[in-house]
């Protein structure tokens, strides 16, 4: 191994600990985010007003945006040292072949760039999304509820996916 490579192999894994945070993070936003899907659409109490959502759906909400908060800040840790590293390895290897030096194969390199561009891509919608709830106009709120919890079932699929391919290698 050259020295560049190895210092890719030793950057691009995050910590224990940062991944168990985001792992755990991620895990209690699908269950909070579920939960209050639920909630909110089906847990429904009889009042003078009507039908209203169970008064502990507004806990869960509270309690999703703080563990989002915070797995974004674990995300951060990712960031600085799993898509970065992974990235500048990407751009180091095509230059390399561009100026005709070998570099060794790296099997799903093209599909790893791609599905973490597409990641990135998605949690920026994601948390674009999620400060439209709270900051953007009633009648955005259809559209943006709609697309903010799909692409949450929808990432926690793609990231279960990344971390099952990751114990099999």
């Amino acid at each position: 191994m050259q020295p560049e490579d190895t210092a890719h192999v030793v950057a691009h894994g995050q910590g224990r600990r940062a991944r168990h945070l985001l792992i755990w993070g991620c895990l209690v936003l699908l269950a909070t985010g579920a939960a209050w899907l639920v909630g909110h659409d089906v847990w429904l109490q009889q009042t003078p007003f009507g039908a209203q959502p169970h008064p502990l759906v507004a806990w869960l909400l509270r309690a999703h945006g703080a563990i989002a908060w915070a797995t974004t800040l674990v995300g951060g840790v990712v960031w600085q040292v799993h898509v970065r590293p992974a990235w500048r390895a990407v751009r180091r290897r095509r230059a390399q072949r561009l100026h005709g030096g070998t570099t060794r194969p790296v099997r799903h390199g093209r599909a790893r760039t791609v599905s973490g561009a597409l990641m990135v891509a998605a949690l920026a919608v994601l948390l674009g999304s999620a400060i439209g709830l709270q900051y953007a106009p009633e009648e955005a709120h259809a559209w943006l509820s709609v697309t903010h919890w799909v692409l949450g079932v929808a990432m926690a699929m793609a990231l279960l996916w990344h971390w099952i391919a990751r114990l099999r290698h």
